[in-house]
């Protein structure tokens, strides 16, 4: 949920030549929307408030590197209009969540570095499950990623990585379905030139429910090139992606997937505490959601638009926006949701510790099966404080 944050600390530990960064965080929310359930026919308009205290930490030698953030989220909801008869009170989803991450990496050898990184929220926001985010349920649950991985450079162009990333998603309630998806990741990286790098990229997937959904395995190839250009760093991979279930009667499903993204700033190297004075980003992907109840698989094509300019070296005005077309391959055969969502944002830095932001939008969705269209339109305002209490 997007609301108000005071935050006494930055999102991504600020480095600049620091080694050791320890800053308490305190956050509050709020944000107003009028149609919180997503639903087609009976919509509500729910506020949202939340108190977020927590800490950031942060260490850094000449081998390795620690970066680990966790807060706290005091989750409260209030009916803004009066509660349909047979409906519970938006009350009665307040919760506590809390949103931890881990980032740290070394070098073991000259030529081996390794690393992990873990993801740990409990949240009701059902985007952080997956990519291809087309969830409208606002069910409580914890997501656990984490994601140990380990490169070696064997030549001054060629390197080759290894990576294992397992991700537990367990509900508060059985609402829905727990599950438990592990993946295996290798690559072949080859340095063209400074500017540009080509690999070669294999996933496979094991997927697990404790309930009636059906497990699956998976299989993605892929070939992947990132390059950099003056202002513009450019990414895009294709490969082939085939998934097999294990229950009889679910079709096999498979897809071409493929990724291109490019990303713009000005100017393009930025100094410490510089701020762009423009920035872009454009992507467009297609492949299969993971996490699917009630095996309910969409091959989704996606396009994402990041648009900002600094004005006054105080104002930061920004637009977002995102389309995606989900097309459903197995359960629900015959439904097809195209869903938009565009959003405003204007930040104005007070000084170089306090920020104000107001940000408005509306995400859409129409869908060819009756009672899964919606529309939500939603307004937040946050303040940001970012005050550095002594890192050295």
């Amino acid at each position: 949920m997007w609301g108000v944050f005071c935050v006494f600390a930055s999102e991504i530990p600020a480095w600049a030549g620091q080694k050791f960064i320890i800053k308490p965080l305190i956050s509050t929310g709020y944000r107003v929307e009028d149609n919180f359930y997503r639903t087609e026919d009976v919509e509500r308009a729910v506020s949202t408030f939340t108190v977020s205290p927590g800490m950031e930490f942060g260490f850094r030698t000449e081998k390795s590197r620690v970066a680990a953030k966790g807060m706290l989220n005091f989750t409260s909801y209030e009916d803004l209009d009066s509660v349909p008869a047979g409906m519970t009170d938006a009350d009665s989803n307040d919760f506590t969540g809390h949103h931890v991450t881990l980032d740290a990496d070394t070098m073991l050898f000259t030529r081996v570095t390794a690393g992990i990184a873990d993801t740990w929220i409990n949240t009701r926001n059902p985007s952080e499950r997956d990519q291809f985010d087309n969830f409208t349920d606002v069910n409580e649950y914890s997501i656990n990623r984490i994601r140990p991985w380990v490169k070696y450079q064997i030549t001054r162009r060629i390197a080759a990585g290894l990576e294992f990333k397992n991700t537990d998603i367990d509900f508060a309630a059985d609402t829905e379905e727990d599950s438990s998806l592990s993946e295996w990741m290798g690559r072949v990286y080859y340095e063209v030139n400074k500017f540009t790098t080509i690999d070669l990229e294999y996933v496979g997937s094991d997927m697990s429910y404790d309930g009636f959904s059906s497990d699956y395995t998976s299989s993605e190839y892929k070939i992947n090139a990132v390059s950099k250009f003056k202002y513009f760093a450019f990414a895009g991979g294709i490969g082939y992606h085939e998934r097999e279930f294990d229950q009889a009667g679910l079709s096999d499903l498979d897809t071409i997937s493929w990724h291109f993204s490019v990303k713009g700033q000005n100017p393009p190297d930025l100094a410490a505490g510089e701020r762009p004075r423009s920035y872009m980003e454009l992507a467009f992907a297609q492949n299969f959601n993971n996490t699917g109840n009630g095996n309910e698989y969409y091959r989704a094509d996606r396009v994402t638009l990041l648009l900002g300019k600094l004005f006054l070296e105080k104002i930061d005005a920004r637009i977002n926006a995102y389309y995606q077309k989900s097309d459903y391959q197995s359960g629900l055969l015959d439904r097809e949701d195209d869903t938009w969502s565009f959003s405003g944002q204007a930040s104005y830095f007070v000084n170089d510790w306090l920020t104000l932001t107001l940000r408005s939008g509306i995400e859409l969705r129409d869908s060819s099966v009756a009672f899964n269209d919606y529309d939500n339109a939603y307004a937040a305002f946050r303040v940001t404080v970012n005050y550095d209490l002594g890192s050295r």
